[in-house]
């Protein structure tokens, strides 16, 4: 299942992710993950949360960042929450040309049952076509 959160720079997207996370993480009987552009918010998330650091596995790319969510997925059996906060900027592709990577997160998370909260930052009245179907936070 895949959610969105989104919403203008400023919007409380990124506070949002990150309660969220911590909230996971206190009532999985799995892992929680969260996937960030760099470590900045490694003070905010408790020891629960697996924080990867996007720059850091130097993902540059949608293709690059699916392929590492699968290969979680495929080593660790017991993930149950991935939050990904600022799409935009760990792929480096404008939300409006994630169109694949969305069809094929969607493909991911329907065969793992894993949950994934994604922030974008655009107005959710503007978001594309592809995006509408997802749960809106």
């Amino acid at each position: 299942m895949i959610k969105i959160i989104c919403g203008d720079k400023g919007a409380g997207k990124t506070k949002k992710i990150l309660e969220m996370a911590e909230n996971s993480a206190k009532t999985s009987k799995g892992t929680v993950v969260f996937l960030d552009k760099d470590d900045s918010h490694k003070q905010s998330l408790s020891y629960q949360v697996r924080l990867y650091d996007m720059s850091e596995h130097r993902i540059a790319s949608d293709n690059e960042l699916i392929a590492f969510i699968k290969g979680m997925l495929a080593t660790n059996y017991d993930i149950t929450d991935i939050y990904v906060d600022g799409i935009v900027k760990i792929t480096g592709h404008q939300v409006d040309e994630l169109g694949n990577f969305f069809a094929c997160l969607d493909r991911v998370t329907k065969a793992s049952s894993v949950s994934v909260v994604v922030t974008i930052s655009k107005d959710c009245a503007k978001l594309p076509e592809f995006l509408k179907g997802y749960q809106q936070i």
